[in-house]
């Protein structure tokens, strides 16, 4: 396995941002909070299928199939996740254009590594003779160049319709809302500059009703303010968050039944490489000879804050929900 693209510490980095993510923006109600955990996953996703496509196809690949499938397993975590949040990105109008581009160049980068991929596995990567062994993990370990080969060309292509579909109408109902709004300011009638009278000032003065003082009417007995004693939870999110926990935690599970059965060798050294996480229980202690191991895991800081945050001012209650009534002063 080469850990520099696939080993413990960029897989946890991977699992983690999507988890975070997924759950800020179930919680959270700020664009702020949201944007920079989004920019920092869309970032993420971009450099890992730039490099897998660098790594897979120089002249001399660094990596191999089994490789790039589990570089893919990871992506399509992370690609599916951002695009089921995206689309619920309008409840926020002041959301950047830059984000919704930076995206799409972010998922046509995965679409490619994938097509890249599978297109050419049988040849693909340092060792092409065992690509044969490869498996796709489905809950049950699936042919990697027959049946799980051809799966995932299938659902590739329609995926790549169904966003290239969606990108074109959105971009045909925005090209229509602003022709609609230009036609509206060249159709706009010209305003009277005269002042319009008010029907008051057209009455005759004598036909003018006297205004009478407001008297207030005080009550005669005085009800005791009620007070809700019950807690509010906003079970809408929960449920979210169930779900995206419940999915998440499937898709960790291949991911790594993937690992399991694709039998990578050992490794031959016990020295860290970029991104890899030494199994020993002195890692604290051993942090300053391995730095750069831990480089992914400084990409989890921001939505770990965002996340924590978020549910230090909210909690488990809905956004506008007081938690009791306040007393009223008849």
């Amino acid at each position: 396995m080469n850990t520099d693209i696939s080993g413990p510490g960029v897989r946890l980095s991977f699992y983690l941002q999507t988890l975070f993510l997924s759950c800020l923006f179930a919680r959270s109600e700020q664009l702020d909070e949201i944007t920079g955990a989004l920019y920092t996953l869309l970032s993420t996703n971009t450099a890992m299928a730039v490099t897998a496509l660098i790594l897979g196809f120089q002249p001399h690949p660094a990596i191999s199939y089994h490789d790039a499938l589990i570089v893919l397993y990871l992506l399509t975590l992370s690609g599916l996740a951002v695009f089921l949040i995206l689309p619920s990105f309008n409840k926020f109008p002041a959301a950047s254009r830059t984000l919704r581009y930076f995206s799409v160049v972010s998922t046509y980068a995965i679409l490619a590594l994938i097509f890249a991929v599978l297109v050419t596995a049988p040849a693909f990567g340092a060792a092409p003779d065992c690509n044969h062994l490869a498996v796709i993990a489905l809950f049950h370990p699936i042919s990697g160049l027959r049946a799980g080969r051809v799966a995932g060309l299938v659902l590739a292509g329609l995926f790549a319709l169904l966003y290239t579909g969606l990108l074109i109408n959105d971009w045909r109902v925005h090209a229509l809302t602003n022709l609609r709004r230009r036609r509206q300011r060249t159709m706009r009638l010209p305003v009277s500059e005269e002042p319009d009278m008010a029907p008051e000032d057209r009455l005759p003065r004598d036909a003018r009703l006297p205004e009478m003082p407001s008297k207030t009417v005080q009550p005669r007995h005085r009800f005791e303010p009620e007070i809700d004693y019950e807690v509010p939870i906003a079970w809408d999110v929960l449920v979210q968050m169930t779900v995206v926990i419940v999915l998440w935690a499937l898709a960790v599970m291949n991911t790594e039944l993937l690992i399991r059965w694709s039998h990578f060798a050992p490794a031959d050294s016990a020295s860290w490489q970029f991104g890899q996480v030494r199994r020993s229980s002195r890692l604290l202690l051993r942090c300053a000879d391995g730095a750069g191991e831990v480089l992914p895991m400084f990409l989890l800081v921001q939505p770990l804050t965002a996340l924590v945050n978020a549910f230090r001012k909210y909690g488990i209650r809905p956004v506008n929900c007081e938690p009791a009534k306040a007393l009223r002063n008849e």
